[in-house]
């Protein structure tokens, strides 16, 4: 079964619990360096050259953080959160020192307005449809006026519900949602889209297309 609760909201406990269970070896072969792959590469760096000296940027899912350890490394400070303490235990790991936190999208903890900057990485894939606002909203009160989010995800509309991960018995729901209804409900969260740019799979990855959107709140919010 999936992750999802019968009230249709986003079952924090499966989630939780199910990469609790794959945590170790999720970490151990299927996150890539950023660096690895070029448009992951090009967005991240762009990404971080936009954030004022000093900003604070929120990695929002940072799993084993490799998204924050790559941004670290070009000088950005960072705040990974994860809804999974098994997942933060391994950021730990990974960057001693690394400000890493257990926290939802839905109900992030940093205060409204403090980072500068919010990224995504693949971390949208477990909201429902009716849960994605709410997160774009958390993005938008916790970013600065003037912010920015870069969100990344897998596109298209099929949804995956497997039993096992890893051959570790998980209970997740795996969405991958059209670009245009992550930038719509971005904008009407207060972002103003700066791109959407698609790439197809990289050799040994999965066979989806991918979407990346840069998104600025607007100044005045």
């Amino acid at each position: 079964m999936g992750g999802v609760s019968h009230t249709g909201r986003m079952d924090s406990t499966a989630i939780r619990d199910s990469y609790d269970a794959v945590a170790d070896v999720y970490a151990q072969g299927f996150t890539a360096d950023p660096a690895s792959k070029p448009s992951d590469h090009a967005m991240l760096t762009v990404f971080a050259e936009q954030i004022p000296r000093e900003g604070l940027v929120a990695d929002v899912g940072c799993g084993p953080a490799q998204v924050a350890c790559f941004l670290a490394d070009l000088g950005v400070p960072v705040l990974g959160f994860d809804v999974s303490p098994g997942m933060v235990e391994v950021a730990r790991a990974r960057r001693p020192g690394l400000d890493a936190r257990v926290g939802s999208m839905l109900d992030l903890p940093p205060g409204d307005g403090e980072p500068a900057g919010v990224v995504a990485f693949y971390s949208l894939v477990h909201l429902q449809v009716e849960e994605r606002p709410l997160a774009y909203a958390e993005f938008a009160r916790v970013l600065r006026p003037g912010g920015l989010a870069l969100a990344a995800f897998h596109a298209g509309q099929d949804v995956r519900q497997p039993d096992s991960w890893f051959d570790r018995p998980v209970a997740l729901d795996f969405f991958a949602p059209r670009p245009e209804e992550v930038a719509a409900g971005l904008a009407a969260a207060g972002f103003a889209m700066e791109a959407t740019l698609p790439r197809g799979p990289y050799p040994g990855e999965a066979d989806t297309e991918r979407a990346y959107l840069p998104a600025r709140k607007a100044p005045g919010r």
